[in-house]
């Protein structure tokens, strides 16, 4: 497991160190629907790599727990994925579509059942929307994103108890982005 997220981080990184940097050829963002998801922290860098493409990197974060009523619930994740955007007019403006490799591990539970589903989910994601340019170098982007791929799941019946009731691998299809991010353009 860290030596996956290891590989993964280190091409992402070696990747992005080879190419030149020049002005208005990155950016930085986050979602804000994602923290709305029980506080989940994310992060996606870009690079344009020509008038019409761009490279990106994901990354969310939730490591916390939550109780409601003195029950516990679970929400917990961290997700890795890289991909490109095409953009029909131009770069960082406009409508964009975009596709990217994804790595989720979860645990979620407590939220409308007891039962509790903890995994690690491999797949391929696809997306689109519409970045507004507020200024030179602020951007307000909307969006939507569904992926696909394996899922490898042990199912628990409650976030705390640790009785196990079911564990399996499956094909799953899910909504990955539900997007208003603010990004800088730099």
């Amino acid at each position: 497991m860290e030596n996956k997220r290891f590989f993964l981080v280190a091409s992402l990184l070696t990747c992005l160190l080879c190419l030149p940097c020049q002005a208005q050829r990155w950016s930085v963002g986050t979602n804000f629907m994602d923290y709305a998801n029980f506080g989940t922290m994310n992060l996606e860098g870009s690079l344009a790599t020509g008038q019409h493409w761009s490279m990106t990197a994901v990354a969310k974060f939730n490591p916390f727990h939550y109780e409601r009523k003195g029950e516990p619930l679970s929400a917990r994740q961290q997700l890795y994925g890289v991909g490109v955007r095409f953009w029909p007019w131009h770069v960082y403006s406009g409508w964009w579509a975009g596709t990217r490799l994804q790595y989720q591990e979860y645990n979620r539970g407590g939220i409308q059942t007891p039962e509790t589903n903890e995994g690690d989910r491999y797949g391929v994601g696809l997306s689109g929307g519409y970045s507004y340019m507020i200024n030179k170098h602020l951007n307000l982007d909307v969006g939507l994103g569904v992926w696909g791929g394996y899922d490898r799941y042990v199912t628990y019946a409650c976030p705390v108890c640790g009785v196990t009731l079911g564990s399996g691998e499956q094909g799953f299809i899910l909504p990955s982005d539900l997007m208003l991010a603010l990004v800088y353009v730099f």
